[in-house]
């Protein structure tokens, strides 16, 4: 008897185990391989986006799903997904942009299909605190300048050094956001995309610094980013004397001679040591770019190879509006958007409300039933008074705060003189007067997080999802008579243009500064070392002089600039540029986000720097733009 049931029960086992639905993502779609490189050779800078490059082969049947790239274990962080088509005996690279709240050290990517896991790979982390300098090496060589983890820097706690090959240089300028100095060395850069070149340029114009080497290979290593460096190379190569970075170094070099390339320096270039033929390093934009004649692996070994890098990278400060949005979830627009649909009503008109209330649903009522002789009715009219009074406290809501769902966006463009592209932060919201979703839609590499604010009770995450047009939010559902607030953040051409001609002076820069671009700058100011001077509005082609001995001081406190009925100008100001918004500015630490030794020029126009489609069209916004350029130095 107990051997039939037990041969029962392991029967009813087996039939329950043939039944169940197969669980191994494998076995639905054999032949898949994944392989993921994320950040920079793993390390990454906490709080900013960071590149997740995922190689993918399928040599199976053909695959339509979604990348996934998540912090487990981690609370509080966001998921990064990306739409991808494998047909069978397909190869293809992905670059995911990514970014953790916290010090995340593992990362799970997964591809996805109909709600389950075809493959997955979990990779380990390495999260770099805020206040350490953070170098990347392009290059062949895994042992080059590892001597500068030793490196002592003021502003920073300490020095990490990272090695990464050429094709894995991001495309997206704000993947390198988290990196101060990005050396290059014997690679042929003519290999990298143009976009790659592009990320390059606007990271160096927003604070980044590069640095290239010379040598025997440097001629292929200057060749495709030519335009940026502070020397037109030549392609012979000298015998040279090295013994003048015992200057920079502290200790006589070793070896005291080595090949040097022969370069012409361009205007504004500065050798170090100053009459010497080795190191030129001009400013470019917020960032600067640094070349070396001779070749960096010669002084590997070296004991004054970090010492002479101390003097001559710098720590440039980061203005990096979206920083606090993206770690702490605090939207700039909370404190500046004054939408009228979102004010209380006066203490006034309550009051009279609740008067009339109580008049009617006591006395009036009272007096109106005895009146007729049908005192009994108490009971159905009072409640049908409510009934009336709530209904017509909606229908007056209703009315005051519109029947129209409404978009607004308040934006920083961030670029360089002369520059043709930028980065533009952009805090969007969006107001619904009813409970209802909105499908939205962003431009080709615009980076979407979510931010809190207001009376935003949403509980269900976003989940943005990004394809080769563009990035999508599919079902944003939005409270009745709330705003949902969005941070996106992406490169642009630069919808404004100046030329600036500055000199110093003992008053400070002094010159003048003309825009030449088509778009009015408003209430145009420029900074410099927390002075500043009113412009006024500058017109296309009008320009405006620059003369700091007659600046005010005390910038952003002192700053005069008029509102608009929906945007706080003042109080954007005060949050961006405020001495003590320590978020705004993570590396280094200089207690303010812009560059004390650069001159701004910030102007608003009242047009919104970024186009968003709701439900399918291109959404009417009510926008407020701030460009901050940095002008070229004296």
């Amino acid at each position: 008897m107990f051997v039939s049931r037990v041969a029962l029960i392991v029967a009813l086992c087996a039939v329950l185990v043939s039944l169940a639905p197969p669980v191994a993502a494998q076995e639905q779609a054999p032949g898949l391989t994944l392989t993921a490189r994320p950040g920079y050779a793993g390390a990454y800078r906490s709080g900013e986006w960071f590149p997740v490059a995922i190689d993918l082969a399928n040599d199976g049947r053909d695959v339509r799903g979604v990348l996934e790239w998540s912090f487990p274990g981690q609370r509080n962080e966001p998921a990064f997904r990306r739409e991808i088509d494998l047909p069978r005996g397909s190869r293809k690279r992905v670059t995911l942009e990514v970014f953790s709240r916290g010090f995340a050290r593992n990362g799970l990517v997964r591809l996805i299909e109909n709600g389950s896991a075809l493959i997955e790979q979990s990779i380990s982390l390495e999260p770099i605190d805020p206040d350490r300098f953070l170098i990347i090496v392009a290059g062949t060589d895994p042992a080059l300048l590892t001597s500068l983890s030793a490196m002592q820097m003021n502003g920073s706690s300490g020095a990490v050094v990272r090695h990464v090959t050429l094709d894995e240089l991001p495309s997206q300028p704000l993947a390198l956001r988290g990196v101060n100095a990005l050396f290059v060395h014997d690679v042929d850069t003519t290999a990298l995309a143009e976009s790659q070149r592009s990320a390059i340029r606007t990271w160096v114009g927003l604070g980044g610094q590069l640095i290239v080497g010379g040598g025997i290979g440097g001629e292929r290593a200057a060749a495709g980013l030519a335009d940026v460096l502070p020397v037109e190379p030549a392609s012979t190569i000298s015998p040279g004397d090295l013994t003048p970075l015992e200057q920079l170094g502290g200790s006589p070099p070793t070896p005291a001679t080595g090949p040097l390339l022969n370069v012409r320096p361009r205007a504004g270039a500065e050798s170090l040591p100053t009459g010497a033929p080795l190191l030129y390093r001009a400013r470019y934009g917020a960032g600067a770019v640094v070349f070396s004649t001779f070749d960096l692996a010669l002084l590997r070994g070296w004991g004054g190879e970090p010492v002479l890098w101390a003097q001559v990278l710098q720590p440039i400060p980061q203005f990096v509006p979206g920083f606090g949005a993206r770690v702490n979830q605090l939207s700039l627009l909370q404190d500046v958007l004054q939408l009228p649909a979102l004010g209380l009503p006066s203490a006034t008109v309550l009051a009279a409300f609740l008067l009339a209330y109580i008049l009617v649903i006591g006395p009036g009522n009272y007096l109106v039933l005895r009146r007729i002789g049908r005192l009994e009715w108490a009971w159905l009219t009072i409640p049908l008074t409510v009934v009336l009074f709530a209904a017509g406290l909606y229908l007056a809501g209703f009315g005051l705060r519109g029947g129209q769902s409404q978009l607004n966006q308040i934006a920083v463009v961030q670029g360089a003189e002369g520059e043709l592209r930028g980065v533009a932060t952009a805090y969007l919201g969006m107001f619904s007067p009813l409970r209802s979703s909105y499908a939205l839609r962003f431009p080709v590499d615009s980076l979407v997080s979510e931010t809190r604010g207001f009376d935003d009770l949403s509980a269900r995450p976003l989940e943005p999802v990004s394809d080769d047009t563009g990035v999508a939010i599919s079902n944003m559902l939005i409270d009745v008579a709330s705003v949902r607030m969005l941070l996106v953040e992406t490169p642009l051409a630069l919808p404004v243009q100046v030329q600036s001609a500055l000199q110093n002076s003992a008053g400070g820069p002094l010159g003048e500064v003309r825009n030449t671009g088509a778009m009015p700058i408003e209430q145009a100011i420029v900074i410099y070392n927390g002075a500043f001077q009113d412009l006024g509005t500058l017109a296309p082609g009008a320009g405006a002089a620059i003369d700091f001995s007659r600046a005010q001081r005390n910038f952003p406190y002192s700053v005069q600039v008029g509102d608009d009925r929906v945007f706080n100008r003042r109080q954007m100001l005060t949050r961006l540029f405020s001495s003590d918004s320590a978020r705004f500015a993570p590396t280094p630490s200089t207690g303010s986000p812009l560059d004390a030794q650069g001159v701004y020029l910030i102007g608003w126009n009242s047009t919104p720097a970024l186009a968003v489609d709701v439900n399918g069209r291109t959404a009417p916004q009510q926008g407020l733009t701030l460009f901050v350029i940095r002008l070229r130095g004296a």
